[in-house]
Order: C-alpha cells, then sequence, then structure tokens
C-alpha cells in the first residue's frame, strides 16, 4: 500500500473538495498486516468506501484515509433453495445487486441503485422500499487493526437496527474486507412499500423477476432523488426519529396530519414530513439546500465546505426542534 497525497472530491458523492495528506488503497487481503501498521502509526483512521455517506468537515484530513477498493464475488454454497456468495467490500453495492438479480438471486432487488459499496452496507444497515442489508447478510469478514485480528461476525452479533450496528458508532478499528449474503432462488416480490406498491398497481405485471423490480426500484429513485453525480448529496441526510405513544399522540393532536408509522417500540415519524413542514422542503442557503423534491436530501448546488453542509444540518436540525420539540439525527457521518 503506497502513501499519497489525494484529492477526495471525486470520492464522495457530496462533491466536497479536500484533501487527504496520508491515502492508501486497499486492493487486496494480503494487505491487511500493513493495515495494521497504518493503524498504530497515524492518531486517525478513517475507512473510506464509496463515499456515499461521507461528510468531510475540513479542506484537510488529518490521520490516514484507507479506501476499500478490492473486488470479487466467490460462491460458496449453492442449492435449489438458495446461494451463499462472498462480496468483497469494494465491490459496489448497485453492481452487486444488478448481478444477482441477473441471476435470478433474490433478497435485496429493492435495494437497487443506492450508491456506495458493499462493505458499507452493513455498517450503515442500508434500507429501502421495505428491505434492509440486514435481511440478506449471514456473516461479515474483517479485521481488527489494532490486535491483528481476524474476525467472522455473525448476523445475530452485528447489532443491527434502523441504519445502525456494530460499526456505526464503535469498532472502528475493524476494516471490513467482505459480506456474505444469503440470497434466496424461489422469489416472492417484497411490494409493501407504499411507493412500489402504486407503481405495481397502475402498472401490473405477471410473475415480475428479481431484476424487474430492480429496474422499477431504480425508475421510482431517479424520479425522485438527484443524481450525486450532477448535484452533491449523500442520499437522505437525517434519519426518521422514532417517539413513544405518548409524544406521537401530543405531537398528532397539535399536527392532524403528522405523518408516522407504528412500529413494536413506538412510532416511527416522517424526518422528510417534518422538514417540509417547517419550509424547507427546496430551500437553499447560498451553496446548500433541501432538494426541492426530496426533503430528506440535502444538496450541494457546487462548491460548499464540509463546514457549510455541517451548519445547514445544524439550521435543519433546530428549526424542526422549535416547531416540534423533536430531535433529529444525521444519517450521514461527519469526518473531522
Amino acid at each position: 500500500m503506497e502513501k499519497t497525497t489525494k484529492n477526495l472530491k471525486a470520492f464522495n458523492t457530496f462533491a466536497i473538495d479536500c484533501t487527504a495528506e496520508a491515502y492508501f488503497e486497499f486492493t487486496s487481503k494480503e494487505q491487511l498486516p500493513q493495515t495494521a501498521q497504518i493503524y498504530a502509526q497515524y492518531p486517525k483512521t478513517h475507512i473510506l468506501g464509496g463515499g456515499s455517506n461521507t461528510v468531510f468537515l475540513n479542506n484537510r484530513i488529518s490521520g490516514a484515509v484507507i479506501r476499500i477498493c478490492n473486488k470479487g464475488i466467490e460462491t460458496l454454497e449453492e442449492n435449489d433453495r438458495n446461494v451463499i456468495v462472498r462480496v468483497a467490500a469494494g465491490e459496489s453495492w448497485e453492481g452487486f445487486v444488478r448481478w444477482a438479480c441477473k441471476r435470478g438471486y433474490c433478497g435485496i432487488e429493492n435495494l437497487a441503485a443506492i450508491p456506495g459499496t458493499v462493505g458499507a452496507a452493513p455498517v450503515q444497515n442500508i434500507g429501502a422500499y421495505g428491505a434492509q442489508a440486514e435481511d440478506s447478510i449471514a456473516w461479515v469478514e474483517s479485521f481488527d487493526m489494532a490486535r491483528q485480528k481476524f474476525i467472522q461476525t455473525k448476523k445475530e452479533d452485528c447489532r443491527f437496527g434502523y441504519r445502525n450496528s456494530r460499526w456505526k458508532s464503535e469498532n472502528k478499528q475493524e476494516l471490513i474486507h467482505s459480506v456474505v449474503f444469503s440470497l434466496n432462488k424461489n422469489f416472492v416480490p417484497n411490494t409493501d412499500y407504499k411507493a412500489l406498491r402504486e407503481y405495481m398497481e397502475r402498472n401490473p405485471e405477471k410473475n415480475p423477476t428479481p431484476e424487474r423490480i430492480c429496474e422499477i426500484v431504480t425508475e421510482i429513485r431517479n424520479s425522485k432523488l438527484p443524481d450525486p453525480k450532477i448535484l452533491g448529496n449523500a442520499g437522505s441526510f437525517f434519519k426518521n426519529p422514532t417517539v413513544d405513544k405518548d409524544e406521537y399522540e401530543r405531537l398528532k393532536s397539535k399536527f392532524k396530519d403528522l405523518v408516522a408509522f407504528e412500529e413494536q417500540n413506538g412510532y416511527k415519524l416522517s424526518a422528510a414530513w417534518l422538514i417540509e413542514s417547517c419550509g424547507l422542503k427546496g430551500k437553499r442557503f447560498g451553496n446548500v439546500g433541501m432538494h426541492e423534491k426530496q426533503a430528506l436530501v440535502m444538496v450541494n448546488y457546487g462548491g460548499a465546505t464540509g463546514k457549510q453542509i455541517a451548519d445547514f444540518a445544524l439550521r435543519v436540525r433546530q428549526t424542526v426542534k422549535d416547531r416540534f420539540d423533536v430531535d433529529l439525527q444525521t444519517e450521514a457521518h461527519m469526518v473531522e
């Protein structure tokens, strides 16, 4: 792994112009011992995938940046009902979904067109259109750079939650180098999510394939979300907050059109509705704003710094807090 100085604008979907003074590319498991040396040498070590959930706060990144670039998809087991595949962390998530759907493997087709890498999927427990990464993950393979130890984390030990996992705020010393998925061969479309269900009702199809669902989800996403290649963004910037029954009833009595969904542990509020109700959908401040079609998506209109994005996020959170007394949490990962 060769150390270089690297501008990271092309490696984060917000298109933030910043520089890593100690940049490394991880391309194979043979380099894992070297990652331990890097981890010990620098005060901070940042693991970078596709940069699709990353906000670099400073113009120059302190510590080391290791970008995950390894590739490969390997079939471990296969029978009439399912297939077990090991996928390198540096593979494109979108590319992997299309690879699976093309072969008739199902379980991740609703997660089509999500930018980023496979290695980031378990960290964020990415989810969309009624599916989450945890639904198909069998185990995660990583390397503890501090203890120089290989780790295999079974699904039940990943501590998956809503946009959360054991790697989200802890275990930062673990470099995920591959993820193992269990995919089904007997396809039953998951069309419970409202937008997907309504699309299928308007455009009924007999026996849609995983590949067809992948195409439909991609079409729906593209109609609502900005292309990061054109307008810098990191997808949904805020999480949908969860409140208890008493808090939900308080809000519902005051705001009759409140959008919320009942869950086992309370009610999940629509962060998009909260933000839009504050008049922030499509609102722009300088080079930063909330997208005109999706209130959850913050966009870089060009030239925005990480600090400007963070400041605007704080403004949004405070506005929602003042109006609803609800705390929004950022889904995007802030890197100093």
